[in-house]
């Protein structure tokens, strides 16, 4: 196994210290749940940080620069994204925060790793609930030691979807009649505040599909390498090609197809702007 140059034994030793990290700053999190001091909005009152998300990131950057300093990092917390992500960590201290502001479990360490703008090793840990999910580009997905895989459900009335609800009206009034359709077709139409634990639960077979708009990509940049690994398709909205630029991204176990549900749907002109 080798991407970019880079050999598997390098990409074996960044993912065992990725775990490593994501199970210490995980219990580090846990630890403070009930000790929130300071929240702050960041980009809407609806969106917003904790001085635990910051010391939690904090701690991840300064392992990863300890045993990686030739390597880039760029966290939710760093400001502006990177133009390039190349040997670049991607972190989300704690995705799902306003979950963890309210002591609701599904909140997760996130850290990835990219290579020519792909991610090629994701790591999730939720502390809460004990499950440490990890992908390594070609070697499978895994869930606390066991090979996980996306579910071979094909039908859409069995399936259930999960997607994160966005934070403007304006995307939401965009997404409304996909919502209206698949929560009369589907089995269920989940929201679990978490991207990164939505793809998670696709990638090991618990749901079938995981769509939103608005997406940021350190939210699903470890989710992603787990659902390709474990044998789902991820995709934009509009049915291209997922890339850290997008702004939308639909996740499927690939026997299901929600792409076409929002071509169906949504008018062409639409659909175009779904990136």
């Amino acid at each position: 196994m080798e991407h970019e140059g880079v050999c598997g034994a390098v990409l074996t030793e960044r993912l065992e210290k990725a775990i490593s990290i994501a199970r210490e700053v995980g219990a580090f999190v846990l630890e403070h749940v009930h000790s929130i001091r300071h929240i702050e909005a960041k980009s809407s009152p609806i969106d917003v940080v904790t001085e635990v998300d910051k010391e939690a990131q904090a701690r991840i950057v300064e392992e990863l620069h300890r045993f990686f300093p030739e390597d880039t990092i760029w966290g939710e917390e760093s400001g502006e994204p990177l133009e390039d992500f190349s040997h670049t960590w991607v972190i989300d201290p704690i995705d799902g925060t306003s979950n963890y502001i309210h002591g609701l479990p599904f909140y997760a360490v996130s850290i990835a790793y990219f290579l020519g703008g792909t991610p090629v090793l994701g790591v999730l840990y939720a502390p809460a609930l004990q499950e440490l999910f990890w992908a390594l580009r070609g070697e499978g997905a895994f869930l606390n030691g066991k090979r996980i895989a996306v579910s071979q459900t094909t039908l859409l009335h069995e399936a259930i979807v999960v997607t994160g609800f966005p934070h403007t009206r304006r995307r939401f009034e965009v997404l409304a009649p996909i919502y209206g359709y698949i929560l009369g077709e589907c089995q269920a139409l989940r929201s679990f505040g978490s991207a990164a634990l939505g793809l998670a639960y696709v990638a090991c077979g618990r749901c079938e599909g995981y769509l939103q708009l608005g997406v940021s990509f350190y939210d699903v940049a470890a989710g992603v390498c787990l659902v390709e690994e474990a044998g789902g398709v991820v995709r934009e909205l509009s049915g291209r090609p997922w890339s850290y630029v997008s702004r939308s991204l639909c996740a499927s176990n690939g026997h299901i197809d929600l792409t076409a549900i929002v071509r169906q749907v949504l008018p062409e002109e639409v659909v175009a702007t779904l990136r």
